[in-house]
């Protein structure tokens, strides 16, 4: 090869390297190794050859530049077919750590066929001479060799695709990559986890999928023994079931594990496409697990040590007392006498919802109207928004008086309290003021005005005076029973 060609050589590689860096280009990116190492190794020989310093130095520096060139090539040929061929033409995935294997034996390769037919050097008398020194390095890099073999074997059995979620030691996150050393993850906190290879081998892993397959997250919880257990399992499946994220099918599982010194223990599976949110979907069914038992009565216990009395500095919740203000302050109630609205909110309950939880859900039967206190409520038909509902605002009415089932699914859009006027306590306010039925239709009918139930009573031929007889009867009916 000719010093001009040699210069023209070099200049075109290092011309492409830098044109490469400024126009940003993938491709050149990926070979820029070969690109500088080609350009180096012909600015060197064309020295040696302008000093004239001949003899080995010039025939060394004529196989660094073939080297350097055969690599060049080889990594461009190995891009098309891993990248071009394989990956978009085929859509075959092509481990990084496989790809990385083949690519250094057939760089030894080269170089072996290199070095034999410019300078006749056998590799296999290199490697036979060298065989001590083999030995000596195989046991200083022993946990380094065996984080790769690892590393090999993993990539073999293909377990680790990119993209799939998996737990090890305790570490939950998504596979990023498989390379020499170790596997990469990113966890549910964006960060990024190298593991050796050799760990990775070593530990039980828990492999969670890509959200193609249902996976169960199990939670433990305590209530009282004074709580029926068939109650308990009852309320914890409407929790688990209401949860976003949590599968229809299959269905949650609530099951008594233990008689615990405290508590009767109850495992709570919910079945999932996204394990990996297990912290999340934790804290959901918690939440709303605490408020609903509260609601319902059944107490969490927890180990108790000692007791000690203190006295309050904060003034103890008074239920009742905040039902009657609720209800004197709503538009339905607040003309009715003093001593009703009492008893009204003596026969109520007072209840409290946590954000996301349902009050009542589409397609329920109806058992009871709602009075908001504080807090905002969220309507959802057909699981649109539709509504949201504030302070003073009464929802249920319609549906609880009617008959029918729930229209209408309402959720707690924050902290939410609510009255709950049920059957019972109506029956018994209209059973001492029958007076008071005409009235509350009245006011019923006022309010429904632009709601569907009274469209569909419209549609009938019916007006508002029509609507007003017809809540008028079901409200008698029920002091009837």
């Amino acid at each position: 090869m000719s010093d001009t060609l040699i210069l023209i050589v070099g200049a075109a590689a290092l011309t492409t390297l830098v044109l490469g860096r400024l126009l940003r280009s993938g491709l050149v990116r990926r070979l820029a190794g070969g690109l500088a190492f080609l350009a180096a190794a012909a600015v060197a020989q064309w020295v040696v050859r302008s000093t004239g310093v001949g003899g080995n130095w010039e025939d060394w520096s004529a196989v660094l530049v073939l080297l350097a060139l055969g690599y060049l090539l080889m990594r461009l040929a190995l891009l098309l077919l891993f990248e071009w061929l394989l990956i978009r033409r085929f859509d075959i995935q092509v481990p990084r750590l496989a790809r990385d294997v083949i690519a250094l034996v057939v760089y030894l390769l080269l170089a072996a066929a290199i070095l034999r037919a410019s300078l006749g050097i056998e590799v296999g008398t290199l490697l036979g001479s060298a065989a001590v020194l083999t030995v000596v390095l195989g046991f200083a890099l022993q946990e380094t060799l065996g984080t790769l073999l690892s590393g090999l074997a993993l990539t073999w059995e293909q377990r680790f695709q990119a993209g799939a979620w998996i737990e090890i030691d305790g570490i939950v996150g998504e596979v990023q990559e498989l390379g020499w050393r170790s596997l990469m993850l990113r966890t549910t906190l964006g960060e990024r986890v190298l593991i050796p290879n050799s760990q990775v081998a070593r530990s039980r892993v828990q492999l969670l999928g890509e959200g193609d397959q249902a996976v169960a997250v199990a939670l433990r919880l305590g209530v009282a023994y004074e709580a029926p257990p068939h109650a308990v399992k009852e309320l914890l499946a409407r929790v688990a079931a209401d949860l976003p994220r949590v599968l229809a099918r299959p269905a949650p599982q609530i099951l008594a594990r233990e008689f615990a010194d405290n508590a009767v223990a109850y495992e709570c599976r919910l079945w999932t496409h996204e394990p990996w949110r297990a912290s999340d979907l934790a804290d959901a069914f918690y939440t709303r697990a605490h408020a609903a038992l509260g609601r319902a009565g059944m107490e969490i216990p927890f180990p108790q040590r000692s007791v000690r009395m203190v006295a309050s500095t904060k003034a103890e919740a008074d239920p009742l007392g905040m039902s009657r203000a609720t209800l004197a302050r709503c538009a339905l109630f607040s003309g009715l006498p003093g001593g009703a609205i009492a008893a009204l909110a003596g026969s109520s309950r007072w209840q409290e919802y946590v954000p996301g939880e349902a009050v009542v859900r589409e397609g329920e039967d109806s058992r009871a109207l709602y009075v908001i206190a504080k807090g905002e409520a969220v309507v959802e038909r057909g699981g649109a928004e539709v509504a949201r509902l504030g302070k003073g605002d009464v929802f249920g009415e319609m549906a609880f008086l009617s008959g029918a089932p729930r229209a209408a699914t309402v959720r707690a859009g924050r902290a939410l309290g609510v009255v709950e006027v049920d059957s019972r306590s109506l029956a018994a306010l209209l059973a001492e003021h029958a007076e008071l039925a005409e009235e509350l239709a009245e006011r019923m009918a006022a309010r429904q005005q632009d709601l569907a139930a009274q469209e569909a009573v419209a549609s009938a031929g019916q007006g508002r005076k029509g609507l007003a007889a017809f809540l008028r009867e079901r409200l008698l009916r029920l002091v009837a029973g």
